[in-house]
């Protein structure tokens, strides 16, 4: 069993719970074969993915070792048990959190032991190469944002490119201002090239501008030798050892050509030139979108920082979202232009839930909630209206707290031997818990108004 999102609170844990998941599944199609060829035994595995809440920890008086128990455990183990040899099965509750992330099979209903009816659950066939299941709503409360992006869309498109970064703190709708950007950019026939960071390839050289080059080189889907060819037809004038250390930038390198040996910052260096020099040679507009670069690996944001510079000699529109908490090279380019994202205001907040739900009554805080707990953060209030619709425990508010249940809440309390008459008076209030720095038994509650836990099950078959 491993587990996602405890100790340490991982916004994006569903998604990496997928990507074990995933690469377990090749590890063993790779073993499978030699186990085969070795032992005759057809070796495959079944995965499954849960999400819930839980008690973990170093649950019990011996020293076992940090683990999980609950409910949501043996869900975990029932997803399992219904996949198929060979494949990965998500509980609904996971799906819901990877949907736009994932690329999910169609819902099915199976049944599981201690279920008296079917419940929904969803295959996962592989993780989306780009970001999909953006929200359409009616954007609200952003339209001096959007037409300041029309006005410099139109600037660069003229000749003059632009840098526009757009900062905010999650949830704020820095992914749904560019989403309206991209269609913008596409409703006057210019071309749109995205890419985005994640925060488990942080560490991984290359990651995002390699991906961006797959996009914008149009390389997705076609095959090595056609990718290789393709490259060459956008840069005919590059020196053929460039176009070898390019070609192995996306993944499309020739097995049979050897790699010149040089260091990795001349590598950097010379990447850079030969992509700066295509970028200056392109004469039609484009947008290029940088999403969450609060997350870029360092060499990605060198060669981004180094392509910025050039931009305004191009017809190029680059729009860069990040957190206020970046403060990395791309944050710094010369010219570019800031746009930083305020809460949405209670009215606004209320139109955007009048769309998703319908008429309802006017918003209250949660009890005991501070004014300036995550207001008028536009995710909220969808998720939340999301949730409304698949899971009735869930409030519709601006500041919606899960409530914690009651026996976790208690048997915490009883694990660290610190009881409280508010474990026993059945209060909706989430009670505070701080536990001893030698007792790490914690509730893994999710740190905002979705389950914050994952686990994955292996058998053989």
């Amino acid at each position: 069993m491993a587990v996602f999102g405890a100790p340490a609170a991982l916004e994006d844990h569903a998604l990496r719970g997928c990507l074990a998941a995933l690469g377990i599944q090749e590890e063993v199609t790779r073993l499978a074969a030699e186990v085969d060829r070795r032992d005759g035994v057809d070796l495959r595995l079944r995965v499954g993915l849960n999400s819930g809440q839980v008690i973990a920890g170093e649950v019990g008086s011996a020293a076992l070792g940090y683990t999980a128990i609950g409910e949501q455990v043996g869900m975990a183990q029932r997803m399992e048990s219904v996949a198929p040899p060979g494949a990965v099965m998500l509980s609904d509750s996971t799906a819901r959190l990877v949907e736009g992330a994932a690329v999910l099979g169609e819902p099915q209903l199976v049944r599981v032991k201690g279920a008296e009816d079917a419940i929904p659950a969803r295959l996962l066939p592989s993780v989306a190469a780009r970001r999909t299941g953006v929200s359409y709503s009616t954007l609200v409360g952003r339209e001096w944002e959007l037409s300041t992006l029309a006005a410099m869309l139109d600037r660069s498109t003229s000749g003059r490119g632009s840098v526009v970064a757009v900062v905010g703190p999650p949830g704020i709708g820095k992914t749904r201002l560019a989403a309206e950007a991209v269609q913008l950019a596409k409703s006057l026939g210019v071309e749109v090239f995205s890419t985005f960071c994640e925060s488990h390839a942080t560490d991984v050289p290359f990651h995002v501008v390699a991906r961006l080059l797959r996009a914008t080189g149009q390389l997705t889907g076609m095959d090595d030798e056609s990718a290789r060819a393709q490259v060459r037809a956008q840069v005919p004038d590059a020196d053929p050892q460039d176009l070898v250390l390019l070609d192995d930038l996306p993944g499309i390198a020739d097995p049979d050509v050897q790699l010149p040996k040089i260091d990795p910052d001349a590598r950097r260096r010379r990447l850079t030139a030969l992509i700066n020099s295509a970028q200056l040679a392109r004469t039609e507009p484009a947008v290029f979108v940088v999403e969450d670069a609060h997350w870029i690996d360092k060499v990605s944001e060198s060669m981004l920082a180094a392509l910025l510079a050039v931009i305004p000699q191009t017809p190029s529109l680059v729009l860069i979202t990040y957190r206020p908490e970046y403060h990395g090279a791309l944050a710094h380019g010369a010219g570019a232009q800031t746009i930083a994202l305020a809460p949405l205001s209670d009215s606004e907040t209320s139109t955007l839930l009048t769309e998703l739900l319908g008429p309802i009554r006017p918003l209250a805080r949660s009890p005991g909630s501070s004014p300036g707990a995550r207001p008028g953060t536009p995710f909220s209030p969808r998720r939340s209206s999301v949730s409304s619709q698949n899971a009735p425990c869930w409030s519709v508010s601006a500041a919606a707290t899960p409530a914690v249940p009651m026996w976790p809440t208690s048997a915490c309390r009883r694990r660290c031997r610190r009881p409280s008459p508010r474990a026993s008076t059945g209060s909706a209030e989430p009670p505070n818990i701080r536990l001893p720095p030698r007792r790490s038994s914690v509730l893994a509650s999710p740190p905002i108004c979705w389950p914050a836990w994952r686990s994955i099950r292996l058998s053989t078959s």
